[in-house]
């Protein structure tokens, strides 16, 4: 394998490049949590409770069969048969975390995935923010998570 090695001129471009491409993977680019005031970061990063805050985050608690029960009477039953597990914390501060396993991205690739996986799991992050707005009038984050716990998405509500 030869090596080629670059002067300082273009190796600057390539560094900004590359820079750029790990700060807009960040982001999923499509507004989420569009119309809602943004949730300010936590040391943890948006979306995950802030273990460091005094007090910590609280255990996880078993939603699945509530949140299957929404899916149904909402309209959204075909989601329902994608959702594996569902659990959700209360964060230090108020906010509260969710996780929602689904068995989308088979192939554990996020945060990588393919548009039509990214829009099914949009739609189940859509439905667990509606729930929660409608029965609990309650503030967090939720994630929809893979078989090797990578995010494939994620919402504020």
């Amino acid at each position: 394998m030869q090596m080629t090695t670059y002067g300082r001129g273009t190796a600057l471009p390539g560094i900004a490049l590359a820079c750029l491409l790990a700060l807009s993977a960040c982001g999923d680019g499509t507004g989420e949590g569009a119309g809602r005031a943004e949730k300010s970061p936590t040391a943890a990063g948006p979306g995950t409770c802030d273990e460091t805050k005094q007090g910590g985050a609280g255990p996880w608690k078993p939603v699945l069969t509530e949140f299957h029960g929404h899916l149904q009477t909402s309209g959204s039953a075909a989601l329902a048969g994608h959702v594996k597990d569902a659990k959700l914390r209360d964060c230090p501060g108020g906010d509260r975390e969710a996780h929602v396993l689904t068995d989308y991205d088979p192939h554990l690739e996020a945060p990588n995935v393919n548009a039509e996986t990214k829009k099914k799991a949009d739609q189940v992050t859509q439905a667990f923010t509606a729930w929660r707005d409608k029965d609990f009038h309650d503030e967090g984050w939720v994630r929809v998570i893979n078989g090797a716990v990578e995010t494939v998405t994620k919402r504020a509500w």
